[in-house]
């Protein structure tokens, strides 16, 4: 048998030993229940999955049910909800069964996605192997469950995440052998364009990555050529892309804007549990360079290009601590590297005295892949089964879910309108903290908290008025400024944005609820109130003019802080909206009493997920709709809609009837453009590589006339 072919056998055994574990430590029997995925933000995702299937073949849309509405998915990667519908409609599995695996999607490509990407990089045998094995300690990795890509984080919501990390190994494989020979651009556009819809951050690593190859190019007087293969990958994964990703960086001023601290925690940089394959990589990266091989590189730059933004960014929308999980996979790929290298050193020397002794490596080999994953893997995990067990045995499996039914069919009783609730850790018995977040799935009735906070500029107001209600808020949003806690306020607040219900979970609560709204019903542990004077359209006293600009949230927040309702800051975008906001100042003021009695002559006639339509008795005035502003609202009987604080909308009917619809925006109709005509680019390839009598071709990609 030729060495290759044994090679090949070898490695498949390594990675089944490899996955063989990894299959092992799922409770099959509980992804395999039709029960709702619980666990942290994992549940809250549950919301995502259903909304998607709900609108779908809308890929985003308007969602009413979170944040006084937002923008579907259009800040959020669509990719994995949408796979899950596609499943669902494509077999006879049932939702909540397809959406939990596809929970799992990332962690089991990881190691294989690794091994192929080392493979591409033309690193020998027995590196492609080594790294897929060494891969699962990352995943196994437990010392932090947020930044993404290892099974803690997946569990706590970042599957997405996983599943971006993964492909990202194969995109860089693929990269390297890309640049070497200018081929493979079709599939790297491919992979590149799976990354966008899936995660942001490891295609800005991938972007990273890609400037280094390029300053290394440059200094080898290639730079102009691999600048150019660049381009075009990056070009046209855009370009496919544009759909979402057009709108998603066009729109950004409509968001709610985190403002991380830079974490960087030696703990983590340094656990214990992958200490010896850091001190390895160290090793292997003396060796390299003593050898003066240059297949190091790519995996080198995986390194550096998180470094860059890890220790870079600081009081940023981007939190540096997501781009640990690269620093760390990159140290375990150098560290197989390393251990490949002795390997193959080993191999030759055994092969050169007498070629039967071939087996003595593959002895080293399994007996280092037996210890890893019956003792190394093992001794680390302490806390993943639990929580997998506590995560896929499903929100309908604790013993309290039949409280939470009793509360959700109370509310679905109750006539539509927005529910405000307290929120508390205690909520976790339901299976996650942020069960409530899911209530639109069960009762048809809006919440104002949801798991996507960046998706709407409403997220910063809604935490303001959790910090005001609830003596534990989550203060979700990272570097706003929060008020003390302060009920009658919160209430104040809360009529303004249109909160029809509040539920009340502890006593201190209760008793303050008691006092200010209207208590309905007990619900075993919950409290539900009818809170008064919460209309969904109101008339606005009068309004104060601005200037749209990247601060006009600043501007709103202290506004909606000093609790002055009698005016209204207005931003205008052009010129044309200023003349209409000055022509409104003119118009005669209309005292408290009369506004009183237009105020209780509005009249809400129909409302939809994504339309609303309403009747007044009073024309050419400015108008208060409650739902948080974003281009693509829709005016019938009147005009508008226009961005008015908090962060709502303004609307001036011209007839008694209106109706405020969502459709499309420009950026929306602009980014399908240009999918299109990069899809049919895309296709314009692949039918030249089909038909290959139209230029010289590669298998992948056309084939320019000079290789790099």
């Amino acid at each position: 048998m030729k060495l290759k072919k044994k090679h090949l056998i070898i490695a498949v055994i390594i990675i089944a030993i490899g996955y063989s574990f990894l299959i092992s430590q799922i409770p099959w029997h509980l992804v395999l229940s039709n029960t709702m995925v619980a666990g942290g933000d994992t549940g809250s995702h549950n919301y995502v999955a259903y909304y998607a299937q709900k609108i779908f073949p809308k890929i985003k849309w308007w969602s009413p049910d979170w944040y006084a509405g937002f923008p579907f998915l259009y800040f959020y990667p669509p990719l994995l909800y949408y796979l899950t519908v596609i499943i669902n409609h494509l077999s006879s599995i049932p939702f909540n069964v397809v959406f939990k695996l596809i929970t799992l999607l990332g962690t089991f490509c990881l190691p294989i996605c690794v091994w192929e990407g080392l493979r591409l990089m033309e690193l020998d045998f027995p590196i492609p192997s080594l790294g897929a094995l060494l891969s699962l300690s990352y995943l196994f990795l437990e010392k932090f469950s947020i930044y993404g890509g290892n099974i803690p984080s997946t569990l706590a919501g970042e599957f997405s995440y996983s599943f971006s990390f993964a492909l990202f190994f194969l995109f860089i494989g693929l990269l390297v052998r890309g640049l070497k020979k200018q081929r493979y651009l079709i599939p790297l556009v491919g992979i590149l364009s799976l990354m966008v819809l899936s995660h942001p951050f490891p295609v800005i690593v991938a972007i990273l990555i890609s400037t280094l190859f390029a300053f290394k190019g440059i200094i080898e007087r290639k730079g102009k050529a691999i600048i150019i293969y660049l381009t075009k990958i990056f070009g046209l994964s855009f370009g496919i892309t544009a759909f979402w990703s057009l709108p998603f960086v066009a729109l950004l001023a409509y968001t709610s804007k985190m403002s991380w601290t830079k974490a960087i925690h030696w703990g983590e940089i340094f656990p214990s549990f992958l200490i010896i394959w850091q001190a390895i990589a160290g090793i292997s990266i003396i060796y390299a360079i003593r050898m003066k091989d240059k297949k190091i590189i790519p995996l080198v730059f995986i390194v550096l290009a998180a470094l860059i933004p890890f220790v870079g960014l600081n009081n940023s929308s981007i939190w540096n601590a997501r781009f640990l999980p690269f620093i760390l996979m990159g140290e375990l790929l150098i560290a197989a590297y390393g251990l490949g290298r002795c390997y193959q050193k080993i191999e030759r020397i055994t092969l050169t005295n007498n070629p039967r002794l071939f087996f003595v490596g593959v002895i080293i080999l399994l007996t280092f892949s037996g210890y890893f994953v019956l003792r190394y893997l093992p001794a680390g995990i302490t806390y993943i089964p639990s929580w997998e067990r506590w995560n896929y045995e499903g929100i309908e499996a604790k013993k309290s879910y039949p409280e939470l039914q009793s509360l959700t069919r109370y509310l679905k009783s109750l006539p539509y309108g927005r529910v405000m609730w307290e929120y508390r850790s205690e909520y976790d018995k339901f299976g996650t903290p942020r069960i409530l977040e899911d209530l639109p799935i069960w009762d048809n009735k809006p919440t104002f908290e949801g798991l996507l906070i960046e998706s709407s500029p409403s997220g910063y107001f809604h935490f303001i008025n959790q910090a005001e209600t609830t003596k534990t808020p989550t203060s979700a949003i990272a570097g706003l400024q929060y008020p003390p806690f302060n009920f009658v306020n919160g209430v104040k607040h809360l009529q303004l944005f249109g909160a029809q219900y509040f539920i009340a979970f502890t006593d201190g609560i209760k008793q303050l609820a008691n006092r200010y709204l209207i208590k309905l019903k007990d619900q075993k542990e919950f409290a539900v109130y009818k809170i008064p004077d919460s209309p969904l359209v109101q008339i606005i006293p009068r309004i104060k003019i601005k200037k749209f600009t990247r601060q006009w949230k600043d501007a709103s927040i202290a506004w909606y802080k000093k609790l002055d309702f009698s005016y209204f800051l207005t931003f205008y975008h052009n010129s044309t909206e200023e003349m209409v906001f000055k022509k409104l100042t003119k118009l005669p003021y209309l005292d408290n009493k009369k506004m009183e009695k237009v105020n209780n002559s509005i009249k809400v006639l129909a409302i939809t997920n994504d339309k609303i339509t309403f009747s007044v008795p009073l024309l050419n005035r400015p108008y208060l709709l409650k739902y948080s502003y974003f281009p693509g609202w829709k005016v019938q009987g009147g005009e508008g809609p226009y961005l008015v604080s908090p962060s709502f909308m303004m609307i001036i009917p011209h007839r008694h009837k209106v109706t405020v619809y969502y459709d499309y925006n420009n950026w929306d109709k602009i980014g399908m453009i240009i999918s299109l005509v990069s899809g049919l680019i895309l296709l314009f390839w692949l039918g030249k590589i089909i038909f290959p009598g139209t230029g010289k071709l590669s298998r992948f990609a056309i084939t320019p006339q000079k290789k790099i």
